[in-house]
């Protein structure tokens, strides 16, 4: 961890009830103050309403902002969307507002960029 400065983390969420955001936030916590490590991409892939909702998505946010990321510059989040003709957008919706609403203090930090973006994959 003395020398790793860069991490890129991908993941398909398949039952975000069962276990939102596969655990990246404990994981990230237990590696906050012992790395040298500069920036952050995370990439989430799901289609599960559930993934949405809830504080899994301000958990980051904290783990982010929570002193002991010594060299962190950077954070960037990548959320890709399956939907199917049907979907009426609400999930899309309610992710593409995320930054407002579970990512305060890293969309608005001055120590640490923050990038964001959501795309979605028609099925």
């Amino acid at each position: 961890m003395q020398t790793l400065k860069h991490i890129v983390m991908t993941t398909y969420v398949i039952d975000a009830a069962d276990y939102p955001l596969a655990g990246i936030s404990s994981d990230l916590e237990d590696i906050r103050s012992n790395n040298v490590i500069e920036s952050i991409t995370i990439e989430i892939e799901f289609d599960d309403l559930s993934c949405s909702q809830g504080d899994a998505w301000g958990r980051l946010d904290e783990v982010f902002t929570t002193p002991g990321w010594f060299a962190l510059k950077r954070v960037s989040l990548a959320i890709k969307v399956y939907r199917d003709s049907g979907d009426s957008g609400e999930l899309e919706a309610t992710l593409r507002n995320l930054p407002e609403t579970q990512f305060p203090r890293l969309s608005t930090s001055n120590a640490v960029s923050f990038g964001f973006k959501v795309s979605t994959i028609w099925i």
